[in-house]
């Protein structure tokens, strides 16, 4: 990415903003043609500033009225109030970058704000991108088979193409996006299927099993709600065509409908203009085509289908694992873990693990509400010291919040006792490093335990362990979109090309300081990869780049945004990263982070 620039900067005090300003006089700022301009008049500065933004954003108002089209059912008042809302988006956070003349100081304050309308126009030109952009992640999505992803991306370019004045020009490979969106976002609605499979009936409920496909491929990621015969439930999260549900033991489920999410407003406030076009929103844009009905009569087809399912996930992992001839007594274990999950009576199978491994274990049950689904078989690995167990799927539930399906990964050591767990690499991820015919099995083997225990460490809150596996110098970068420039730096910043994307350097003390934070403020940490693209660096050694795709997901924040490890596995079990980098969206050019970056190849 030869575009990201390095900074230093450090500045003692005044606006970043004010380095860069014009000096024009009040009669050039109005008579050129060139600003947009509001006066403010008032006993105090901030009286007056307030009246010249004020002002400012009627006369944005005025000029962005020429591409907005009056639907006919609007009255003039109505129309004028609909097109203010929209200026909103676009002027309450980038107001804070325009220029500030101040003519008199109090007691009679005057105050004139301007902006170029040249700098207006590139506002539109970047929302217009940022438009296409989310198209375009839409249709990677789509074709991916991660539904909420297609979903979330198709809805968001929909809201941003509703603010924007010039709606009815937008289009993308020849497609008038007005009408192209909504188009793709009932079509992934229609390509949607759901069908029950195994269901446990307790006491007052029954828990369902649900078999999620989307243009008959199971599902990679799903998000939906359901009515449970009281209320609507939480939001639950499907993985790898697996859902569940929870209705009243009379619940005959019948006309049982999912609840597509597609607005993901939680994540959109990430976005400033979409937390900006979201909050100006008199409510979602409605898509009534968003329920599935679950079929009830095909579960010993569902069944056949998870089964086959199955055995292509082993076909994968017999790319990278060895497979064990005599798995005897290590199903017997797992027979007998299924059996406390079940009854919730944990200290039974205390004697099965090390001291680590059963404090992991604990932790997993800890994890919201744990429940055992149904499994189609578990496969058995040899590793250098011990066994692997692959595939123990569950569900955990956290109340008021989401429902997550996990498949569980256990490790066994030369006793045959548990040392460690994880959860699984979602099937698409193992079978992208499994199709890398130039690494060894053990090269791939390693890869992929390692993602699982880096995704299982913040799940798990295994803060010892992330600080064991940062080098002391690790470089780690995180980055986050701004509004407004900062006022005041004392540490590196990268600026992303001319996009207001900032990159901040965080040293490991200050960053295992801020995960610890993160830790003790959320209920539940969820991690979810995608589009992982793995390199090995030129040097020979064990040294890989991995670029991935990152969903995060936790009880009080959301984000999407993409990943770059650069991990020395030499030592298998001694993982050392050396950089982490985190950055909300790629460059201009569609590239993330990579070892180039870094002269590191």
């Amino acid at each position: 990415m030869k575009k990201f620039l390095l900074l230093l900067i450090i500045v003692f005090g005044g606006a970043i903003e004010n380095i860069f300003a014009q000096t024009l006089t009040v009669a050039e700022i109005k008579s050129s043609g060139e600003y947009l301009w509001g006066e403010g008049k008032g006993s105090t500065f901030n009286k007056a500033d307030k009246e010249a933004l004020s002002a400012l954003v009627s006369q944005l108002s005025v000029s962005i009225q020429v591409g907005f089209e009056q639907y006919s059912e609007e009255t003039e008042e109505q129309y004028k109030e609909r097109v203010q809302s929209i200026v909103k988006t676009y002027s309450s956070a980038k107001l804070n970058n325009t220029q500030r003349l101040v003519i008199s100081d109090e007691p009679n304050a005057e105050v004139i704000r301007y902006i170029a309308k040249s700098e207006v126009n590139k506002q539109y030109e970047n929302r217009r991108r940022k438009i296409v952009q989310y198209v375009i992640d839409g249709e990677k999505a789509d074709n991916n088979v991660q539904v909420s992803d297609a979903l979330r991306f198709y809805y968001w370019a929909l809201c941003l193409l509703n603010s924007y004045p010039y709606s009815d020009t937008v289009t993308y490979n020849g497609n008038l996006l007005k009408t192209y969106i909504p188009t793709k976002i009932n079509g992934v609605f229609n390509g949607l299927a759901a069908r029950i499979g195994n269901i446990e009936k307790e006491e007052n409920k029954q828990s369902v099993e649900l078999f999620i496909t989307y243009k008959g491929k199971p599902v990679q990621n799903y998000d939906y709600t359901y009515f449970d015969g009281i209320n609507y439930s939480n939001i639950v999260s499907a993985k790898d065509g697996r859902g569940v549900l929870e209705v009243s033991a009379m619940n005959e489920l019948k006309d049982i409908r999912l609840r597509s999410e597609y607005a993901f407003e939680n994540e959109a406030m990430l976005d400033d203009d979409l937390a900006q076009v979201f909050e100006e929103m008199d409510e979602v844009i409605p898509f009534h085509n968003n329920k599935v009905t679950v079929e009830k009569d095909k579960v010993e087809e569902v069944k056949e289908t998870l089964v086959q399912k199955h055995e292509e996930q082993k076909t994968n992992e017999k790319e990278v694992f060895e497979q064990l001839t005599d798995n005897g007594d290590y199903l017997n274990v797992m027979k007998e873990l299924e059996k406390a999950i079940k009854q919730k009576t944990y200290t039974n199978v205390k004697q099965y693990f090390t001291e680590e491994g059963y404090a992991m274990f604990n932790s997993l049950m800890n994890y919201g509400n744990a429940k055992l689904l149904t499994n189609e078989g578990y496969s058995f690995y040899t590793t250098d010291d011990g066994v692997i167990c692959r595939s123990m799927p569950m569900r955990f539930s956290f109340k008021g919040n989401k429902t997550f399906i996990e498949s569980i990964v256990y490790e066994f050591d030369q006793d045959k006792k548990i040392k460690t767990l994880s959860f699984q690499l979602e099937q698409e991820a193992v079978a992208d490093i499994s199709k890398q015919d130039r690494w060894s099995k053990k090269a791939k083997h390693v890869l992929i335990r390692f993602l699982e225990n880096y995704k299982t460490a913040y799940a798990l809150e295994r803060h010892d362990y992330l600080t064991q596996i940062f080098s002391e110098d690790a470089l780690i970068i995180v980055g986050s979109i701004v509004e407004k420039k900062p006022q005041a730096l004392d540490k590196q910043i990268m600026l992303l090309n001319e996009k207001d994307i900032v990159f901040n350097r965080y040293s490991k003390t200050e960053y295992m300081k801020n995960l610890e934070r993160c830790f003790a403020r959320n209920e539940f940490i969820n991690l979810r990869f995608t589009e992982n693209e793995i390199k090995k660096a030129s040097s020979g050694k064990e040294v890989y780049g991995i670029q991935i795709k990152q969903d995060y997901f936790s009880s009080t924040y959301g984000d999407s945004g993409y990943l770059f490890l650069a991990v020395d596995l030499e030592v298998a079990d001694k993982p050392v990263i050396h950089v982490r980098t985190w950055q909300p969206e790629r460059d201009e050019e569609g590239k993330i982070f990579s070892f180039v970056d870094f002269n590191w190849e």
